[in-house]
């Protein structure tokens, strides 16, 4: 009995394992089809992709009005104008300062001792004279070539005009000032010698016109020498004034100029500094040469170390941003 009960049931499930579904297979799909899906797909990253950006405004670039590329700040570029000092460099440079001041103050000390303590003006107008004179014009004729003899000529044509014009103007300029009191004398000179101190082109060597601190120079000797009493001091000292404010600094910066003659530069400087350190001395007492030598040393040392540290907070930049600048041969 058991037995056919089995085969019953084997036989049931035979027929029901028959008749049960078999999914479906899924086919491979062929490397053939897939490449070209890729290509298809290749194709539209290529449509949709935009074109690079230019930097160019009439140009209309599928790209928003505030659009910053990657490539903007490609060709920043920072500090590459601003020079390198050193400090042997700087202290150079500031020692001009100390030798124009030296000669605004030779200027000052000899009207002083003029005015002052009845100095003959002869005997500082002559010295002057015999030194800066004659080497001034040695070195023009150690400079000049055949070509350049008019130019000295005409230098030393000038030098005798001016002259003979301030022996002429000297009784006009005696009484210029003469209704101004000296007080308002004194606060003038010492704001032009302000601005002369200023306005001096320290950094001229090659093209040296300093023609605003000529002018103030002649200004300030005139307004001085109309405090004197006679004539003869009105054209002495306005000569003498000249002769260091103007013509001194002008071989000072012929000296430098040339490489051969440099030396002598220095020996310029280190003389007018000693004359104006005698002339502290003689007219006023040791604490005013004091105050001079505490502010030579300020000048010198402790100005270019100060202006030294300041060059690290330099951060100029260059980019793409800035005026084209054209490129010029040489030639034109």
């Amino acid at each position: 009995m058991f037995t056919k009960v089995e085969t019953k049931l084997d036989l049931k499930l035979e027929s029901k394992a028959e008749f049960v579904p078999t999914s479906p297979q899924k086919q491979p799909t062929s490397s053939r089809s897939r490449k070209s899906s890729q290509a298809y797909r290749e194709t539209l990253n290529i449509t949709e992709e935009k074109p690079p950006w230019r930097k160019l405004l009439y140009l209309k670039q599928p790209y928003a009005d505030n659009y910053t590329d990657t490539s903007f700040l490609s060709q920043l570029k920072r500090n590459t104008t601003v020079a390198k000092y050193s400090y042997r460099h700087l202290v150079n440079d500031f020692m001009l300062i100390v030798f124009y001041i030296s000669c605004i103050l030779i200027v000052i000390l000899v009207f002083v001792g003029i005015y002052a303590n009845k100095w003959d003006p002869m005997s500082p107008t002559m010295a002057s004279t015999i030194i800066i004179l004659p080497s001034f014009l040695a070195l023009r004729l150690y400079n000049a070539s055949a070509t350049h003899s008019s130019y000295i000529s005409f230098n030393i044509k000038s030098y005798l005009l001016i002259t003979f014009m301030l022996l002429i103007a000297s009784p006009i300029l005696k009484s210029l000032t003469k209704s101004t009191s000296s007080d308002s004398i004194w606060a003038i000179s010492s704001m032009l010698c302000v601005a002369n101190t200023l306005f001096y082109e320290y950094s001229a060597v090659q093209v040296y016109k300093p023609i605003i601190s000529t002018n103030i120079s002649l200004s300030n000797a005139i307004v001085l020498a109309s405090r004197l009493n006679t004539t003869m001091d009105v054209f002495l000292f306005i000569l003498f004034a000249i002769q260091i404010n103007i013509l001194l600094p002008l071989l000072d910066a012929s000296l430098r100029s040339n490489m051969k003659l440099r030396n002598f530069h220095y020996f310029v400087m280190g003389t007018t500094f000693v004359v104006v350190n005698v002339c502290i001395w003689q007219l006023l007492n040791y604490q005013f040469l004091i105050y001079w030598l505490s502010t030579t040393l300020i000048i010198l040392l402790l100005m270019p170390a100060y202006f030294l540290s300041l060059q690290r907070y330099k951060n100029e930049l260059q980019g793409p941003w800035d005026i084209a600048k054209p490129k010029l041969s040489k030639n034109q």
